[in-house]
């Protein structure tokens, strides 16, 4: 079972390397494809098999391959030859839809750990030991797979923190 918490930290990493890469603009960059990278790998290897009762998952793999879609383009443009003004919003352009699409992805995750959650406290299933222990102390989890000094966590923090706030806008009244 993939840990949530730590695909959700290391899709927001990778959206932010590429945007740094992004505006740095003297590098060329390469990414793996939808089912190459670490996600895309658990997602067609096991996440879409055993997880095929909860919606979520076919709405992961849809944007998923999207936010794909997307971060190619920015990639192309970046890479393609004499990189100008009008490629830099193009690229820039296909940027706002990747972010977009992770947004999108990472509330996905959260509604899937949600609902596998959901389904081993419905059933008489013990839960796994790692996941019982991702559930009780997750920001230790969190810390011992990335690193206590590491940089991934601030942007880990901010982004889930930026992840709260939009859901609160979209689904909570004040």
């Amino acid at each position: 079972m993939i840990d949530i918490t730590v695909a959700r930290i290391t899709h927001v990493e990778w959206v932010h390397q590429l945007e740094m890469v992004l505006r740095a603009g003297n590098t060329t960059v390469s990414l793996p494809s939808y089912q190459d990278c670490e996600l895309g790998v658990w997602l067609y290897g096991e996440g879409l098999r055993t997880y095929r009762e909860i919606p979520e998952i076919t709405q992961l793999e849809k944007s998923h391959k999207t936010f794909h879609i997307a971060a190619d383009s920015v990639v192309e443009w970046h890479n393609g030859p004499k990189f100008n003004s009008q490629k830099a919003a193009q690229a820039e352009s296909d940027f706002r839809e990747a972010l977009k699409t992770s947004k999108d992805i990472l509330y996905i995750l959260t509604m899937l750990e949600f609902k596998i959650l959901q389904k081993y406290q419905e059933s008489q299933e013990v839960a796994p030991a790692s996941l019982r222990n991702m559930i009780n102390h997750p920001w230790q989890t969190l810390k011992s797979v990335i690193g206590e000094r590491s940089s991934r966590l601030d942007v880990a923090r901010v982004s889930l923190d930026l992840l709260k706030k939009d859901f609160a806008k979209t689904y909570i009244q004040e």
